[in-house]
């Protein structure tokens, strides 16, 4: 049985613990969608490109990464970049894994970005004379970006959870500092929930401030328009 009072004693007595977790949680996810969106929107500029063998490679990057858990992909980084001779720290090597996991989701949010402009606008930039550079950074990507924030967002609540598969490499995000309070108390299920909630917290907030910046670009649309 829960025992409540258990687990608001636990959330009292041992918050800076957990706030050291948030904290390690918030950076692995600012970081991670942070460069993640810059590597998505390589690869999805990659993928439209003409020329094939790099288009085949960020094809299978894509398929791969969406194809294959992220706890294997975090394990095969972090202990096979050492193997490799890349000494990097801990947090480092997490960072590289989920920045790596989430480029190819961002590049799927990105590349549906990208094929949302309206063909008239393109052709009125060829008309224009504009390169295909020009054209891209110009006219098609402040667009797609555009398009694609809201989707940004919810990928960054979701890393706020998918993080937590990095209690399993020992690093002090919230599941870990969670699971090692357990281990002293052996109030498993009491401290766990006290994660849970904490998480709950964590999304719940940052999908409201989502929903506020979606409506705000909303009103200022409709008012441009």
């Amino acid at each position: 049985m829960i025992d409540l009072a258990k687990v608001w004693e636990i959330f009292i007595t041992k918050f800076s613990v957990f706030m050291e977790g948030v904290g390690s949680t918030l950076e692995l996810a600012f970081f991670t969608v942070l460069l993640g969106s810059v590597l998505g929107l390589f690869v999805a500029i990659f993928r439209r490109t003409k020329f094939w063998p790099l288009r085949i490679i960020m094809n299978i990057y894509v398929a791969f990464i969406r194809g294959t858990p992220l706890l294997v992909q975090v394990l095969i980084i972090v202990y096979g970049l050492p193997q490799l001779g890349f000494r990097l720290p801990r947090m480092t090597l997490c960072v590289i894994a989920l920045v790596i996991n989430s480029g190819a989701y961002m590049a799927e949010l990105i590349r549906a970005g990208l094929q949302s402009v309206d063909q008239g606008q393109i052709e009125a930039a060829d008309s224009l004379g504009m390169s295909s550079t020009q054209k891209m950074f110009n006219v098609v990507l402040p667009q797609a970006i555009k398009v694609t924030l809201p989707a940004v967002g919810n990928e960054f609540v979701a890393i706020i959870k998918e993080s937590s598969v990095l209690y399993a490499v020992g690093v002090y995000e919230l599941t870990y500092q969670a699971y090692k309070l357990a281990s002293v108390n052996y109030r498993y299920i009491e401290t766990l929930l006290v994660a849970a909630l904490i998480y709950f917290v964590l999304t719940y907030v940052a999908t409201k401030l989502l929903g506020l910046l979606e409506r705000r670009m909303r009103r200022s649309d409709n008012a441009a328009g």
